[in-house]
């Protein structure tokens, strides 16, 4: 199975989600009603999907619920902010749990200034792996970074992973990837502090420490997803100089 050209293929229905990495395939569903792949995105079982008209994706979901009832999946609807709350309503109206709606936000780096004095910040080194995985369990239930996924990352030259460290105990951390034309662009995948050491401004030094590392790699723009009602976090992107966007908006439902 060529994924590159079921890709494609899926992104050319009007409605459709096939974005992504899919580590593992289930299954391939060729239907009438549209395209549909179910599978293994990082930790999760996906459904990626593509249909003329969101009353086919309805049907169809039932249909692999059936013939899948020990596999449970998600699946996601994204567009427009406004769009996406739109769709949300009628996807809820089926009977499917809402999980999370995330926003886009960017952040133009010409503009930012990072002049940080010292920090105990530094690159996650491979004897740390282990520490690092169980940190990122304890933040975050869902889209939990593999060890392999971690491992490939550290070898790559797209990646900065960034540790915030005292006593050797890891408190935080952030992963950021370079990608676009010459690596121009800056995806911030992931930031978390552990419970405990919150508000202490942990989180804006590893994200401007971040930043400034990925200026230093020829990045011009960063962009991020966050959960539209964390306002918490939100309020921190907005302090460092990242802008919503309105155009980008994610829906995370279980089937």
């Amino acid at each position: 199975m060529n994924l590159k050209e079921v890709f494609n293929r899926g992104q050319s229905y009007p409605e459709n989600f096939f974005y992504g990495d899919m580590l593992e395939v289930i299954r391939l569903y060729e239907l009438q009603e549209g395209l549909f792949l179910l599978g293994k995105t990082s930790e999760e079982t996906e459904l990626l999907w593509g249909v003329n008209e969101i009353k086919d994706l309805k049907e169809t979901i039932e249909k692999i619920k059936m013939e899948n009832e020990d596999v449970n999946f998600i699946f996601r609807y994204a567009g427009k902010l406004d769009e996406v709350i739109e769709k949300k309503e009628i996807i809820r109206q089926w009977g499917y749990e809402e999980k999370d709606l995330y926003v886009g936000y960017f952040c133009d780096l010409h503009t930012l200034l990072v002049d940080l004095p010292y920090t105990p910040i530094e690159y996650l080194d491979l004897k740390d792996i282990d520490n690092f995985l169980l940190l990122d369990r304890e933040i975050f239930n869902t889209f939990n970074i593999s060890r392999q996924e971690l491992i490939d990352w550290l070898n790559s030259e797209d990646y900065i992973i960034l540790i915030y460290k005292e006593k050797d105990i890891i408190k935080g951390f952030v992963v950021m990837s370079l990608y676009g034309d010459n690596k121009q662009s800056c995806f911030v995948r992931s930031l978390g502090v552990c419970e405990r050491e919150r508000k202490k401004g942990i989180g804006k030094k590893l994200m401007l420490f971040g930043l400034k590392e990925a200026k230093k790699k020829g990045a011009l723009k960063s962009m991020l997803w966050v959960d539209l009602n964390n306002i918490i976090a939100r309020n921190l992107y907005e302090q460092i100089g990242y802008i919503i966007d309105r155009n980008e908006a994610e829906i995370i439902f279980r089937a």
